[in-house]
């Protein structure tokens, strides 16, 4: 199990991704401040946990070598949890999201978004933008609610068009492993149900006025990033771009089963470590923990993820 490859409902292990947030997380910590400049501040709202197979982080790699990483990281061995952290920018009295959650059709454990926001007090209708950084399920599917609904009514949603393209063609679609497919499926039932509200952008240019799109793809073709200003400094909000605290930083050339393209993706690891660790920028990772907020140092020939 914890070395499969496969993520659906079936091979999940049931409810554990909901018992293992509840250990992770203090009372009150679903929704936290984590930096503020001026009038913009950003946020880490959790929409859960998934209890994953190794092997989406560390792919092919044995067991043993994997194994013997977490142990000298202090990490569990017989567990990967990995958090869900959506990131929220506030401008004045209006906000913009980073990705959307995994809704209530995904695995056990996420789609707890919704409650998050409610229980901070966060007007939904004052959502004015959401900004996905791929179409994984768990960062697409929360945009739709239980009847169908933009979770967010009065937001505009903003996909990268090579995202949107490799989600909606029926040619990657066809070439897509059986557990992939209801990926594809999920996908174009969120896209259809958006309509007119979804748009799409190229990566290099801003998408509103202090957040720029990167291009990290290789997770999925469209991939981004999200580099955010505040003040003088800037912030990466990576997705799905560094997905585990271990391995992404200290071993970015392995590849993830979860990745796309996997040799590109390995390259934006190595990229994007090069920058924020040259660069001392902060960061937020969506499977980070504590809710994504740290750093990257240089350590020996790789790197390591500092929580902040």
């Amino acid at each position: 199990m914890l070395f499969a490859n496969n993520i659906t409902r079936r091979s999940a292990l049931q409810g554990a991704g909901a018992l293992a947030l509840a250990a992770m997380l203090p009372q009150g910590a679903l929704a936290k401040s984590l930096v503020k400049a001026g009038e913009r501040e950003v946020f880490s709202f959790s929409d859960g946990a998934l209890t994953l197979p190794f092997s989406i982080a560390a792919g092919e790699r044995k067991a043993d070598e994997v194994l013997a990483v977490l142990k000298a990281g202090g990490m569990p061995t017989d567990r990967n949890i990995a958090p869900l952290n959506v990131t929220a920018i506030k401008d004045g009295d209006g906000y913009t999201f980073v990705d959307c959650g995994a809704g209530s059709r995904f695995l056990d454990g996420s789609g707890k978004l919704g409650d998050t926001i409610e229980a901070a007090g966060v007007d939904r209708a004052k959502v004015t933008r959401v900004i996905f950084t791929h179409a994984h399920p768990d960062h697409l599917w929360g945009a739709i609610d239980e009847m169908d609904e933009p979770l967010f009514p009065n937001a505009t949603y903003f996909l990268s068009k090579v995202d949107r393209d490799f989600w909606l063609s029926s040619e990657q679609l066809d070439k897509a492993a059986e557990d992939r497919k209801q990926f594809f499926a999920g996908a174009q039932r969120i896209i259809k149900a958006l309509g007119g509200k979804l748009q799409t952008f190229e990566p290099g240019k801003e998408i509103a006025p202090g957040m720029m799109a990167l291009d990290t793809g290789g997770h999925t073709p469209g991939h981004v990033s999200l580099e955010v200003k505040l003040g003088s400094e800037s912030l990466i909000v990576l997705g799905d771009a560094l997905t585990h605290p271990l391995i992404s930083f200290q071993h970015p050339d392995w590849q993830p089963g979860s990745d796309t393209d996997k040799d590109r993706a390995a390259a934006t690891r190595r990229k994007l470590l090069d920058r924020i660790a040259g660069e001392k920028l902060r960061i937020i990772g969506y499977h980070l923990p504590n809710g994504g907020f740290g750093r990257a140092e240089k350590s020996a020939s790789a790197y390591r993820f500092i929580s902040a």
